[in-house]
């Protein structure tokens, strides 16, 4: 219910987002960034949401020459490319899921088929 209620907000900040890509998304992501929330889309039972949620809460992400790398208490546990495609910005996973992904100068937004994660920058 609360998400609905968002909905216009989620969408004013991909429309703002879009035109940020546009002024180079490059500039904008290349920092560490630390997740601040993250949101399920009912592809998982609530118990097993708040586990993996826990764990993320607890992860930062590099962006840097077109990589990122993704840390949980200094240990990498992942890895992947970031590039601009028709004016979005685009993760790219090691093994190959996209998420697209929102950057402006206060937080980055992943949107994966079952989280929409916020960072924010270091």
């Amino acid at each position: 219910m609360k998400l609905k209620k968002l909905m216009p907000l989620l969408i004013l900040a991909m429309m703002v987002s879009l035109v940020s890509c546009k002024k180079s998304p490059e500039k904008l992501i290349a920092r560490t960034w630390k997740v601040t929330n993250v949101v399920s889309k009912g592809t998982y039972n609530d118990s097993i949401f708040q586990a993996l949620k826990a764990d993320l809460m607890k992860v930062e992400m590099t962006f840097k020459d077109n990589k990122y790398t993704m840390t949980s208490d200094g240990n990498v546990i992942e890895t992947g490319t970031y590039t601009c495609e028709n004016d979005k910005l685009v993760v790219q996973t090691e093994g190959g899921m996209n998420m697209d992904a929102i950057v402006t100068k206060e937080n980055l937004t992943l949107d994966t088929p079952d989280f929409m994660t916020t960072l924010i920058p270091q």
